[in-house]
């Protein structure tokens, strides 16, 4: 159904996370189990004694240094996706929402895996893995940023100021630790699991879902209804990050 726009209304912009949202399960995760050393690094990072930067050079580093395209490619062909994703995703183009993936994963899995459910064309921020001199691999954050302490190696909140203005309303869709800052500076935030439970804890108005058909009945009812309006606190705090960066 095509939603008719209002030309005086913000734009809409949609901001998804992937590892846990998109994808059934952290991607990366299970990557660095099967080829590397995810322990005991992830105990580390979850219980503060790393952050996630180290997290990743320590993990990327750990990995196989004779590991090749065609094993990383079987990999990724075992890797599921939420099924109702693409009518969501075909949804915000069919109403010209743009549609962005911010995420602190890697772009050697994120994009062949939406390409197999024949999703070519959006546009994604993520992490990079290079190799470094000695043959082992390394991570790269395009959008790592000093004025940001959020739990991002590079920061999503970043992804999503660069390419909004004070006409654009910020929709995102979570589920992680890495999504915390985000959210706080999105006008509609769509939850679940640990970003859920920051929302109520911060206070956060937020709407739970549990796959992309809640959130495609959801955002679509908002929009019926006309209710999809800024919210002042992040305006704030975008406002603030702006003046900042």
């Amino acid at each position: 159904m095509k939603v008719r726009k209002n030309k005086e209304k913000p734009q809409i912009k949609v901001f998804c996370d992937f590892d846990g949202t998109i994808a059934y399960d952290d991607v990366g995760n299970e990557f660095f189990k099967e080829y590397g050393k995810f322990e005991p690094y992830y105990t580390e990072l979850v219980n503060g004694k790393i952050n996630i930067k180290e997290y990743y050079y320590a993990t990327c580093k750990s990995l196989k240094i004779d590991l090749n395209e065609e094993e990383s490619l079987q990999f990724i062909r075992t890797r599921q996706i939420d099924p109702n994703f693409k009518k969501f995703y075909e949804y915000c183009r069919q109403n010209d929402y743009q549609f962005f993936i911010i995420s602190d994963g890697f772009d050697f899995y994120i994009r062949p895996i939406l390409e197999l459910y024949g999703i070519n064309e959006v546009e994604i921020f993520c992490n990079t893995i290079v190799k470094g001199n000695d043959g082992s691999f390394l991570p790269v954050f395009p959008l790592a940023s000093e004025s940001c302490n959020c739990s991002c190696a590079s920061c999503k909140r970043n992804a999503m100021l660069n390419r909004i203005d004070e006409n654009s309303l910020s929709v995102f869709v979570g589920d992680g630790m890495s999504d915390y800052c985000v959210a706080e500076h999105s006008d509609i935030i769509f939850a679940k699991k640990e970003l859920a439970a920051y929302c109520n804890l911060k206070k956060i108005p937020h709407y739970p879902y549990s796959n992309f058909f809640d959130i495609y009945r959801l955002f679509n009812s908002l929009i019926t209804k006309n209710k999809i309006n800024k919210r002042y606190q992040a305006e704030l705090l975008r406002k603030k990050a702006f003046e900042t960066e």
